[in-house]
């Protein structure tokens, strides 16, 4: 539990069940000897977006409210949003320089990212599809182009994905039924 004053009151933020369960994920992976890898473009994403926008969208998610218990009509400070980026922002630096964790230059061809577009573009007009655009607030139904590299990454090295993105989860299993990735772990 994090302890924050909103509006004048105390607020006991959830966010230990997310963290813990990710912590103890990643310290199975190493302690198991596995490296874990992502590709350039999640990294060069996060800093061309910027981590306080990332920290934005984030904060505004009507899903992390109520992850961290919170109701949706709350807004959260710009204090808080500020130290959640700087905090966010030193554990992605101390990661990088983890001997377990590796970024790796990757570029997909513009095939393999054409073939998972259209496996998404597919889906329009499905009900999985529409219920999966309202969650997310969008009209376009496929990911963003890191999101598919990353597919693309997973069905070249054999390696799965690790994620709490719905972009990935909500089509975990087409997905991984059509080939399009070696799997997809899905972090709740």
């Amino acid at each position: 539990m994090h302890e924050e004053k909103i509006k004048g009151r105390t607020v006991n933020i959830r966010v230990m069940g997310f963290t813990n369960r990710i912590q103890t994920l990643t310290e199975q992976f190493v302690t198991d000897g596995f490296k874990i890898e992502t590709i350039s473009g999640v990294i060069a994403e996060i800093f061309d977006k910027g981590i306080a926008k990332i920290v934005d969208e984030f904060c505004d998610d009507p899903q992390t409210k109520s992850l961290i218990g919170l109701p949706e009509r709350v807004k959260i400070s710009s204090r808080i949003r500020l130290r959640l980026a700087r905090k966010t922002e030193e554990k992605i630096r101390r990661l990088q320089n983890k001997q377990w964790f590796k970024v790796i230059e990757y570029h997909p061809d513009e095939r393999e990212i054409r073939t998972v577009k259209d496996f998404y573009l597919s889906l329009e007009g499905t009900l999985k599809m529409e219920k999966h655009k309202r969650k997310k607030r969008t009209r376009v139904p496929y990911p963003s182009d890191v999101d598919m590299a990353l597919l693309t990454y997973s069905k070249k090295t054999g390696a799965p994905i690790v994620t709490n993105d719905s972009d990935l989860t909500d089509f975990k299993e087409e997905l991984e039924g059509k080939g399009l990735c070696s799997g997809i772990i899905a972090v709740p």
